[in-house]
């Protein structure tokens, strides 16, 4: 007598003898922190998004594939809209090189131990920026955004003025930077988004290049990042 393979057990929730969910969808009453779920719903939504384009993609598919219902999604976004920048927020805003403070200037003669912080700087901010490119979610929201974004200028209001001001602040940290002393005044210094574009170019690459040539190039290129923030930061010895 054959063997017969044994059934799939219900999803939670369900009764027995119902259909699992669709392939890819989150069987529905499972109890998460509110991060996890809003998570969730974005990562729903990114692929909807991607799937179908921002105009036909349906709040009810999104709240299907999350394993909620219409009126659960909603307690988390109050319209489509707001999904789409939160998917912009949740992966599109820049790694900063510093934080709230600009770096110090070397003391009189002795320049080794702020250039060892500035060198651990940069290294975790490559850490950061690198580690986002081997993230899926972060190329496909990349691409939502070059497709869909020329159509919803209004909709990307409140992201774009994050980016902005997120940029402008870095730009400003740089600036009392150059004065003290602390680094020196060049083309990083003077427009801040040149920090952050070799990781744009690694986006691009890993859009339009095969897996094989990305691994390939990926570590050549942040070698270069490095070189680069380290050879044009720091302040000139003379």
């Amino acid at each position: 007598m054959p063997n017969t393979p044994p059934s799939n057990p219900p999803a939670a929730g369900q009764p027995p003898g119902a259909a699992p969910p669709p392939a890819g969808r989150q069987p529905r009453n499972r109890r998460l922190p509110a991060h996890e779920r809003r998570d969730q719903i974005l990562d729903a939504a990114l692929h909807e998004f991607s799937e179908r384009g921002f105009g036909a993609a349906r709040m009810d598919d999104i709240a299907a594939r999350a394993g909620l219902s219409k009126g659960g999604l909603y307690a988390h976004f109050e319209s489509k809209d707001a999904v789409f920048q939160a998917l912009m927020q949740r992966m599109l805003l820049p790694d900063l090189l510093f934080g709230e403070r600009p770096p110090e200037r070397a003391p009189q003669g002795d320049a080794r131990q702020p250039q060892a912080a500035l060198a651990d700087l940069v290294d975790g901010f490559l850490d950061r920026a690198y580690a986002r490119l081997e993230d899926d979610r972060f190329i496909r929201t990349l691409h939502l955004l070059i497709a869909e974004g020329p159509r919803m200028p209004d909709v990307l209001g409140g992201w774009r003025d994050n980016h902005l001001r997120l940029l402008q602040s870095q730009q400003a940290l740089m600036r009392r930077a150059v004065e003290s002393g602390a680094l020196r005044d060049s083309a990083l210094t003077d427009m801040v988004q040149l920090i952050h574009a070799p990781v744009l170019l690694g986006a691009v690459l890993r859009m339009l290049q095969d897996d094989e040539h990305v691994r390939a190039v990926l570590p050549r290129l942040r070698a270069a990042h490095r070189r680069l923030l380290l050879e044009l930061l720091p302040p000139d010895p003379a």
